[in-house]
């Protein structure tokens, strides 16, 4: 069986209520792995408020790279242990 990003992020969001934002954000970077963003760019397009404390986190996992600094741009880290995992659990 096989299911979309929006069905699994809906399920991750029931199973998980507390990590709301995280999933927003983390399905966000998967569905656009190439690409630099704003944090109000990842806002805007994940639909969730207030995400220093998730990008904070993500940075320190190594989820995420800093690729620029003025504006601060962020990016995908397609070599990060916890990407490639999440990768082979959603469809392509």
């Amino acid at each position: 069986m096989s299911y979309s990003i929006d069905e699994i992020r809906l399920m991750l969001e029931e199973v998980l209520p507390e990590s709301r934002k995280a999933i927003r954000v983390l399905l966000f970077f998967l569905s656009n792995p190439s690409e630099d963003f704003t944090k109000y760019m990842i806002m805007k397009n994940a639909v969730v408020e207030k995400i220093d404390k998730i990008i904070e986190r993500f940075l320190r996992l190594g989820i995420i790279l800093m690729v620029d600094e003025e504006p601060k741009t962020y990016r995908l880290n397609e070599e990060n242990k916890y990407v490639q995992l999440f990768r082979r659990l959603l469809p392509d």
